[in-house]
């Protein structure tokens, strides 16, 4: 009976040992860094509006970038996590038309990222990131100096994995929905039809990357 109890005892301690040795995928306080690269595929609608004659003529189209996000986020409790998401698209030029003049379609994306933490295990990371902020993008033509650039709002929704080899270095996968809506077009020449556009871009994105945690 005395070797029984010996041994419940030791299972015990050493049950409540190992729980305490292998912490969770991701904990209150943990800090972590994500760099990605992905790819995304949009439905576009730009919009001309004429307040003085009252016309306003859509036009609809499809677009396609790769993306490069880095985020930063800090655990506030085990479920939740703040932190800060800047990304950077460059979008495919179609060169089979000689007639276009467009060079390079690029775009800057700043948010605030609140992340909802699903999977609670010791190497994988599985959660929810909602984002919120705002995006400039910008036009280069050939042979012109002139540009077209714009701003708005930004919009993301994702769902994240996070595998991780060790305590600190992993592999991140993401799949997620992404909405821009560009209000603010501005032509560097001050055209004053081109000035009353405004772009909405709305789609999918995926990707992969490195994930570290500290």
């Amino acid at each position: 009976m005395k070797n029984i109890f010996y041994k419940s005892i030791l299972l015990v301690i050493i049950s409540l040992s190992s729980t305490h040795l292998f912490s969770q995928a991701f904990e209150k306080g943990n800090i972590n860094f994500d760099l990605g690269l992905g790819f995304g595929a949009y439905g576009t609608k730009v919009t001309y509006k004429d307040t003085k004659n009252n016309f306003e003529v859509s036009k609809t189209d499809g677009a396609a970038s790769t993306i490069i996000p880095l985020s930063f986020e800090y655990g506030l409790s085990n479920k939740i996590g703040l932190g800060l998401q800047i990304g950077s698209s460059n979008y495919f030029i179609e060169n089979k038309d000689s007639n276009d003049v467009t060079e390079s379609v690029k775009s800057i994306d700043f948010a605030l990222r609140v992340n909802f933490h699903l999977l609670q295990a010791e190497r994988n990371d599985l959660f929810i990131a909602l984002a919120l902020g705002g995006s400039s993008v910008n036009w280069t033509f050939k042979n012109t100096t002139e540009t077209y650039s714009g701003s708005g709002a930004y919009f993301g929704l994702s769902l994240v994995d996070r595998i991780f080899f060790g305590e600190h270095v992993g592999i991140m996968f993401n799949l997620g929905y992404t909405g821009y809506n560009y209000n603010n077009m501005k032509t560097s020449s001050g055209n004053p039809i081109l000035d009353n556009l405004t772009w909405s871009v709305k789609g999918v994105n995926f990707g992969t990357g490195l994930a570290v945690k500290f």
